[in-house]
């Protein structure tokens, strides 16, 4: 054992160095200003790419990516999505994909069909279409729509990161970005289900591979123009890039090239390659020609959910669970730059339908009825309230519902909901431990009602165990509870004996923990406990009770976790979502009361949402 915990603690280390390190050497676009995107008269989403200039290839790649060399590039537009068999459908071109589905990339597409669709597409429009169908030469000074040059969709794709990928991280992250023989089960994916690059951009490191007007020269950057390369006048086949469904990791990297001689015959077209268009972005109004506003593309796809609503439930003086907490945690996303990068939530009420899918009817109107009558506690002295306490405890659940909301749109991949009062510890028909509702089961059961997702997994990593929760489904067939806590501790519950009882049986895992526990500890119960019983129970939708109590010198618990250990945590659980259910995760503020320490752990773990 002593051998293992020593692994762990060097392998938090590591990534907690790397986490630092990459923060600070990460390429920031030239732009600072963020994309936009427009939405053409056909209905279809592009984002407005800027000029700039980048460093085109990789020293360490493929011989073909190499001299690395600057690249100017004038500003385009770019569809958003790769382009789907309904689209292509309209257009009366016959659909030659193999993997048949509307929303699915147009696939088995020779490179001369994907230019006529540019021109049909330019002409339904009334622009000037770029390609002359005899010739194939393309009119650059057009403006209607064309396949992008190899240096505009590197350009694009890096959206001014400088790694062998756009996201922060290795290719261990990829699953999160991009369809690749690692998790495409062997066919395309309708677009969109991943995560975009940092300027919108969907599927560009997978799904299928690319075309791009250039022709394709194995030497080619060694001699390549400085501005808008087009590349060599000629060759014997087209550039495609980005990944595919069949590709490995190292054929989904930024930089990577390749190339396929179907320029015109169906037959020989593989099922791995699609494309999207670009245009050139108009000089005078961008927006002249498209049907609607600009929107701003949000440089993140995590969601927050937080209220200045929240601060209105007092506790007392002095007591630790203070509206403070959620100044502190404001203040730290704001002071690292995240904070302008999240999906902004704002949250609503829960109907009370919602509330008694988990909470007694009497209960919820006693703690009404209390609340109103200026009572200064509910059910027990470690349940404190005032007037506004149930309101803002109903908008505590309505901002995880909201959160759900969102992730089940596409509006986000993820959300962290900083609300209070906390929940976990809320039983059925009783107040205890600072929480008035339990948040995170009402989510459980509105996701099981609202969106027929059948099949939850909780994962508490507060230093307090969740009675509440574990109460509330110890029975339940279709949610597994996993909790890591310190123990013998409040509220006395947690045992590792306790595993559920009849059909929920087995599906309660408690792992508890010895005071001064800290990273390698709880990293590997993810390990060894978590992920394998999350893995074989196979979640349709994941929850963290994210409580920071954990952290070192916290006020009220005894356990020695870092941001980094944090940081790492939510790594792992994003794998199981990204492994089980399409990304699909909440997590929902629970303790956490040593304030400095606080806002550095959930920045940590805000950071990693992001990524």
């Amino acid at each position: 054992m002593a051998l293992n915990s020593l692994r762990f603690r060097i392998a938090v280390l590591v990534a907690l160095a790397g986490l630092i390190a990459f923060s600070g050497c990460q390429k920031e676009p030239e732009s600072t200003a963020k994309p936009e995107i427009v939405k053409t008269p056909g209905g279809l989403e592009m984002v407005v790419i800027p000029a700039g200039s980048f460093a085109m290839g990789s020293e360490d790649g493929m011989p073909d990516e190499s001299p690395v060399h600057e690249v100017q590039i004038s500003s385009f537009w770019m569809d958003r999505y790769e382009v789907t068999q309904d689209q292509f459908a309209k257009y009366e071109m016959p659909d030659p994909s193999h993997f048949k589905g509307d929303k699915q990339p147009l696939e088995q597409v020779n490179w001369t069909d994907a230019a006529i669709y540019c021109n049909e597409r330019s002409l339904a429009e009334g622009l000037e279409p770029c390609y002359d169908e005899e010739t194939w030469a393309c009119n650059f000074a057009a403006n209607g729509y064309r396949l992008p040059t190899e240096a505009e969709w590197e350009y694009a794709c890096r959206a001014g990161t400088s790694g062998a990928y756009s996201f922060r991280g290795d290719a261990r992250q990829l699953a999160n970005y991009g369809w690749s023989a690692d998790n495409a089960g062997g066919k395309t994916q309708p677009v969109g289900q991943k995560k975009p690059n940092p300027w919108g951009l969907y599927d560009m490191h997978g799904n299928v591979a690319e075309w791009c007007h250039d022709l394709y020269a194995e030497d080619y950057y060694a001699k390549s123009p400085a501005e808008n390369p087009k590349g060599p006048a000629q060759g014997e086949e087209r550039v495609l890039r980005g990944g595919a469904w069949n590709s490995t990791a190292e054929s989904c990297r930024s930089s990577y090239r390749s190339s396929d001689p179907s320029i015109d015959d169906t037959c020989l077209a593989s099922d791995a390659i699609g494309f999207r268009c670009v245009r050139a972005a108009p000089a005078a109004n961008p927006q002249q020609d498209a049907t609607s506003a600009k929107e701003p593309i949000p440089m993140s796809r995590t969601g927050l959910v937080y209220d200045d609503v929240y601060l209105k439930h007092q506790t007392g003086p002095g007591h630790p669970e203070s509206p403070r907490r959620l100044d502190v945690i404001c203040d730290g996303l704001r002071t690292s730059g995240l904070h302008d990068q999240l999906v902004h939530l704002d949250p609503k009420p829960a109907a009370k339908q919602w509330l008694h899918t988990v909470h007694e009817p009497r209960y919820v109107e006693r703690a009404e009825r209390s609340c109103a009558a200026g009572e200064p506690y509910l059910d027990s002295g470690d349940v404190p309230i005032g007037p506004d306490s149930y309101d803002i405890a109903t908008v505590a659940a309505g901002g995880v519902l909201l959160a759900i909301d969102a992730v089940m749109e596409g509006k986000v991949d993820n959300a962290f909901c900083a609300v209070r009062p906390p929940g976990h510890h809320a039983l059925k028909d009783k107040a205890m431990g600072f929480c008035i509702f339990n948040n995170v089961a009402i989510g459980a059961r509105y996701v099981q009602q609202q969106y027929d997702l059948a099949k939850v997994l909780i994962i508490d990593w507060d230093v307090h165990h969740g009675n509440g929760t574990q109460a509330i489904f110890y029975d339940d067939a279709n949610v597994l509870y996993f909790s890591v806590h310190q123990w013998p501790f409040y509220p006395g519950t947690g045992s590792a004996k306790e595993i559920g009882a009849g059909a929920g049986e087995n599906l309660t895992i408690n792992v508890p923990l010895s005071a001064g526990s800290g990273d390698a500890e709880f990293i590997e119960a993810f390990e060894q406990r978590l992920r394998p019983a999350a893995l074989a129970f196979d979640p349709d939708f994941v929850f963290i009770s994210a409580g920071f109590d954990a952290q070192a010198n916290d006020t009220l618990g005894g356990m020695a976790v870092t941001p980094g250990g944090f940081a790492k945590m939510t790594q792992m659980v994003m794998e199981i979502a990204a492994q089980c259910c399409e990304n699909r995760l909440v997590s929902v503020l629970e303790g956490g009361y040593g304030l400095n320490a606080l806002a550095a752990s959930v920045e940590a773990h805000v950071r990693t949402l992001m990524m």
